[in-house]
């Protein structure tokens, strides 16, 4: 393909509104890069890609981030730098200033910036303009009792963050959380930050729908409608959608948002609306590019280039140039369907799990046939899977791919773990260069099963007189926490003192070409695949003496006291002492 239109720079890492936004631009015959938080994500297999980079905030601070973002926009003058989400949203926004001029920025302009990410500041905009929203207030949740919240707004209710990522904390998304029932507070009190203000609203029974829209100024130059073909059962987005017709209420409520913060921009309007009454709330905005987007595309709506063209036309004082389609149902597809094929999967695994909890096995299975047999829209040409895309096929073969190989082949009987055998040659070979490298040892906090590791391993080098540098890291981001007591504790039987442990976050820059790095389990793998660039790696589980068992994970002992802490110590130290062994045996 000639490339004549420039060259972008995108922003993200899903299969549904990156990969979107990547295969639009490209096939409108923009020249795309790419920054991709996550190493392994199918998106990256796209013909449309010129050049992907690694930059995200697991294996890098925020300034690093943000120093090689205007480093690269520098270097290489892209026409447009395209976000999918806040995490790229909010530094692009917060330091516009460091960009190249000609350079357009796809970021929210003040005012939408201003009221519609907080959820609370957006519900009082709703108020304001005279939008129909849930009741609900900004609570501090920190000694509020379930039982007064249930006097308040009835017994299901929504606790909302105010933000789905705050510009300290990029790395990790907040999610709402519906409650029904005094145990389910209880374990989300358990899960988040108390110091917060939270949201509360009174839950409202319906079926999510959403308006997306394009917007010059505060006009809106596009609309499209969707509805949830499906609702999770424990909340959050929906891996299933149709295209509708526009209701005209929601959208005479979209123009009125659009207009009094000036919209200038992609965004995904989301509403309840009960079916039974009509009756529809404002649940929040989503300004930026939104997950259902593959469906909008297919559609008939090209949000990404409508919204490219409309920045780059604005920008050089020309309108001729912009395409906007007019605020009529007619001009996209009604009734055609799109699926997140992995998200969907795991929905309907989800609600067989409930539906079988809750009520009668014939209906939990009645249920999972009506789901399975909505597949057959595919056969009709009604449906698209969302990485699916003839002309790019690869990310949707690398996305089942994935989907086999990590999920439903370990659970296969004929699954075969890799010899102990074979990986204990591999070790060995890397530990006899080992005086030209460190050994890092990483668990997820750093604080229970990698600093055990690290001094246990440090004593049987120093036994050997080896010259072999050992240190240990996690992937938790908060730094300088001690081991809990109880690692202490049973560590002291061990013969190892952990008093003066303090816990410290793996960062890209730690990791060098010829590093051992020995992990725990899966997800420890699964982290390091994603997010950092690193050549030896090993899960200690695999050298457990085959006397104690066969072992895929030694597991994080948290939470578990005293004698879970000793049982994974047990297995550690008798895995160390194995490798030792036969890197002895193999010197001789």
């Amino acid at each position: 393909m000639t490339h004549q239109r420039g060259k972008v720079l995108v922003l993200g890492e899903d299969t549904r509104s990156f990969l979107s936004v990547i295969r639009s631009l490209g096939q409108s015959g923009y020249t795309v890069d790419v920054i991709c938080y996550d190493r392994l994500s199918p998106s990256l297999k796209s013909k449309y890609i010129r050049q992907a980079y690694h930059f995200n905030y697991q294996a890098y601070t925020s300034e690093q981030w943000l120093e090689q973002l205007i480093k690269l926009a520098q270097a290489e003058l892209y026409q447009a730098i395209v976000p999918c989400d806040e995490r790229a949203i909010f530094p692009l926004y917060e330091n516009r200033q460091h960009f190249p001029d000609d350079t357009a920025l796809a970021i929210p302009n003040d005012e939408v910036i201003a009221h519609l990410f907080d959820k609370y500041t957006t519900k009082a905009l709703a108020k304001r303009v005279g939008v129909r929203h849930a009741p609900g207030r900004l609570m501090s949740l920190q000694a509020i009792q379930y039982k007064e919240l249930l006097a308040e707004f009835g017994d299901q209710f929504v606790i909302k963050p105010t933000l789905s990522f705050k510009s300290d904390a990029l790395s990790k998304r907040q999610k709402v959380e519906i409650i029904n029932s005094e145990a389910n507070y209880i374990a989300w009190q358990q899960q988040f930050n108390l110091n917060d203000e939270y949201l509360v609203e009174s839950y409202f029974a319906g079926t999510g729908e959403g308006i997306s829209v394009l917007a010059l100024e505060g006009k809106i130059l596009a609309f499209f409608a969707h509805t949830r073909v499906h609702e999770p059962k424990t909340g959050g987005g929906s891996s299933y959608r149709k295209s509708i017709k526009l209701d005209k209420g929601m959208a005479e409520a979209c123009v009125k948002l659009c207009q009094a913060t000036n919209y200038t921009g992609v965004g995904m309007f989301e509403f309840k609306k009960n079916s039974q009454t009509g009756d529809w709330i404002l649940i929040e905005v989503n300004a930026r590019f939104w997950g259902s987007l593959p469906l909008a595309i297919y559609a008939g709506v090209d949000f990404p280039t409508l919204y490219v063209d409309a920045l780059l036309s604005k920008q050089n004082q020309t309108k001729q140039t912009l395409v906007a389609a007019l605020p009529d149902q007619q001009h996209y597809k009604v009734g055609v369907y799109a699926r997140s094929l992995t998200n969907d999967i795991f929905d309907i695994k989800k609600e067989l799990e409930v539906n079988l909890a809750q009520g009668s096995k014939a209906h939990a299975l009645f249920s999972l046939f009506t789901r399975l047999l909505s597949f057959s829209r595919i056969l009709i040409g009604k449906e698209r899977i969302d990485s699916y895309m003839r002309a790019d096929v690869t990310p949707f073969k690398n996305e089942v791919s994935q989907f086999y190989k990590n999920i439903l082949a370990p659970k296969l009987p004929w699954y075969k773990h890799p010899l102990q055998t074979e990986q204990m040659a591999e070790l060995i070979a890397c530990l006899q260069n080992a005086t030209k490298a460190e050994i890092k040892i990483i668990c997820y906090g750093n604080i229970m099963r990698s600093p055990f590791a690290h001094r246990f391993l440090q004593v049987l080098i120093d036994e050997l007189e080896l010259d072999w540098r050992v240190d240990s890291f996690g992937f938790h981001l908060n730094e300088n926490r001690e081991s809990p007591t109880e690692c202490l504790d049973v560590a002291k039987r061990f013969g190892i003192n952990l008093a003066s442990h303090r816990s410290k976050w793996l960062r890209q820059e730690h990791i060098h070409e010829d590093d051992i790095l020995i992990i725990f389990d899966e997800l420890n793998k699964d982290k390091l695949d994603r997010f950092y660039q690193a050549k030896h790696v090993f899960n200690l589980a695999d050298f457990v003496p085959q006397h104690l068992g066969t072992y895929q994970n030694i597991d994080d002992p948290y939470k578990t006291g005293e004698q879970g802490v000793q049982r994974c110590y047990e297995l550690i130290s008798e895995a160390l002492k194995n490798i030792l062994k036969h890197f002895k045996a193999a010197a001789q």
